[in-house]
C-alpha cells in the first residue's frame, strides 16, 4: 500500500472517531487492528492532523558514533602510512586492514572495526574506486587447489626492468616464487633470464620455502626450453624431475592462472621499485631482502587467521611447518651440474610433467614445440597433457578421462630421481 492510501485510512479513522462512531465499528470500517487505531488516535491528540503523517525512522541519536579523536587518529595514521618515510611504513599498505593492525600494535584505547575504518576513509575521500571485474571464464579449468603449505608453488618473471645509478643504467630481471597455501614468497634478481639464473632462483627459493609437490609456471623460454627439439626436455624441467617435483605449465597467454605470484609481482613492484631508489643491483637485492622480512614477519596476511592457522604471519606459519616440509637433499648442489661453458647439464630422471592447454578451433594443442590433434569437438576446452618420462608416453586427459595417448620417444638414459614425487593423500 502506498503512503497516500495509508494516510487516507488514518484520516478516515479519525473522522469516524470525531463523529462518535464506536471503536469496534471503526476497526471494521478501516480493517485495522486495535493497536493501530490507538497509535494514530494518540498521535492525533498530540499533534493534530500533522501527527498522521509518517515520521522518519532514522535514529534521533547515534549512540555508537566514532569519537572525533579516533577519526583524527585514523586519518593521521593513513597520512603517515602514505608517506612511507618511517621504518614501519617503508613497505606497508595504506588500507583499512593495515590501519586496524597498526592501531592494535600501538595499543589504541578504541580500535574500530574494519568496516568502520573503511567508512571513515571513504567519507574523507581516502579510498580508490574499485576496478570492474572482468568476465569469468566459463570453461571448466583443471586447477590445482592446495590445502596445505608446500603443496603448490607458482613461479614467474618480472622484467626487463631498469635501474639508474652513478654507473649508468642497469638492466635486470626479478624471479619470484610463492607458496600458494602458505603465502610465503621468494625473490631474486639477475642481470639476465637465462636457464641458469632461473635454476639458481629455484634452488634458493626451495631452500627457504621447502620443496613443493607441484611447481607451476608460465611458458617462459628459460623454463620450457622453447621446444626447439620436440622430444628434448629443458634443464629447468630436468631440475624438477631430479628433485621429485611435478612441474606444470599453465596455458599460453593466460598469466591470471598464476594469480598468487602475479599478485606478489604487483606488490613487489609497488612497494620496492615504486618507493625506493635503488641505484645498483646489489642495493636492489638488499632492499628486496628487507621487504621480504617485512612481508613474512611484519605484514599480517588477510588469508591467515589466528584461529585456523595459529598466526597471521606467513613467515611464522612456515617456521611452524618447517620440519614437515620436504627439503633439498644434503648432497645436492646446482653447481655440480654446471659445465665448463657455464651451462646446466642435468640428467633426465623418472617422473612426470604436465601442460595445461586449451584446444584450438582445429582440435589441436601445442606442447613442447609439437602440435597434437586431440578432438575438434573439444574446441575451447581445457585438457592436461602429461609426459611420463620413464614410460616415454604423453597422456592427454580431460578431468579423469583419458582422451588420447601419444608416444614421446625421449633419447638418452633416464636416471632415478633423488626424491620421489609425493602422492596426494585423499582424506
Amino acid at each position: 500500500m502506498n503512503k497516500h492510501t495509508e494516510y487516507d485510512k488514518r484520516f478516515k479513522a479519525i473522522h469516524y472517531y470525531e463523529r462518535g462512531i464506536p471503536f469496534e465499528r471503526i476497526l471494521g470500517l478501516v480493517r485495522r487492528g486495535r493497536f493501530w487505531l490507538a497509535k494514530w488516535l494518540r498521535r492525533y491528540k498530540e499533534h493534530g492532523l500533522r501527527g498522521l503523517e509518517d515520521r522518519s525512522r532514522a535514529p534521533k541519536r547515534i549512540w555508537r558514533r566514532t569519537p572525533e579523536s579516533t577519526v583524527k587518529t585514523i586519518l593521521d595514521l593513513r597520512k603517515e602510512l602514505e608517506s612511507h618515510r618511517t621504518k614501519r611504513s617503508a613497505f606497508s599498505g595504506i588500507g583499512p586492514e593495515v590501519i586496524n593492525w597498526e592501531l592494535k600494535q600501538r595499543h589504541a584505547r578504541h580500535v574500530p572495526s574494519l568496516s568502520t575504518i573503511a567508512r571513515i576513509l571513504r567519507r574523507h575521500d581516502k579510498t580508490e574506486k574499485k576496478r570492474p571485474k572482468g568476465d569469468r571464464l566459463k570453461e571448466p579449468y583443471p586447477s590445482f587447489k592446495p590445502q596445505k603449505i608446500g603443496e603448490l608453488h607458482q613461479t614467474d618473471l618480472v622484467g626487463p626492468r631498469f635501474l639508474r645509478g652513478p654507473n649508468g643504467i642497469t638492466r635486470f630481471y626479478s624471479f619470484h616464487t610463492v607458496d600458494v597455501a602458505g603465502h610465503t614468497a621468494s625473490a631474486n634478481q639477475f642481470p639476465d633470464k637465462r636457464t641458469l639464473s632461473l635454476g639458481k632462483h629455484l634452488v634458493a627459493s626451495w631452500s627457504f620455502l621447502g620443496l613443493p609437490r607441484i611447481s607451476q609456471m608460465d611458458n617462459e623460454m628459460s623454463a620450457t626450453g622453447g621446444g626447439r627439439y620436440p622430444y628434448s626436455l629443458s634443464q629447468v624441467i630436468r631440475l624438477h624431475l631430479l628433485l621429485g617435483i611435478h612441474l606444470v605449465f599453465i596455458p599460453q597467454g593466460e598469466p591470471g592462472r598464476n594469480a598468487s605470484v602475479e599478485s606478489f609481482n604487483a606488490l613487489w613492484q609497488a612497494r620496492v621499485l615504486g618507493r625506493h631508489h635503488c641505484p645498483t643491483l646489489s642495493h636492489l637485492r638488499k632492499t628486496t631482502g628487507q621487504f621480504l622480512r617485512y612481508y613474512h614477519y611484519e605484514k599480517p596476511h588477510r588469508a591467515l587467521t589466528q584461529e585456523k592457522h595459529g598466526t597471521r604471519f606467513s613467515g611464522i606459519l612456515r617456521d611452524h611447518h618447517w620440519r614437515s616440509l620436504r627439503h633439498l637433499p644434503r648432497e645436492f648442489s646446482l653447481q655440480r651440474y654446471v659445465d665448463s661453458a657455464g651451462h646446466l647439464s642435468i640428467p633426465l630422471a623418472k617422473g612426470k610433467l604436465s601442460y595445461i592447454r586449451k584446444v584450438d578451433s582445429h582440435g589441436k594443442i601445442e606442447l613442447n614445440g609439437s602440435t597434437y590433434f586431440i578432438r575438434e569437438k573439444l574446441e575451447g576446452q581445457y585438457v592436461v597433457g602429461t609426459i611420463y618420462t620413464y614410460r616415454k608416453l604423453l597422456v592427454v586427459k580431460q578431468g579423469a578421462r583419458v582422451i588420447k595417448s601419444f608416444a614421446f620417444p625421449i633419447k638418452g638414459p633416464i636416471v632415478d630421481p633423488m626424491l620421489r614425487i609425493p602422492r596426494k593423500r585423499n582424506k
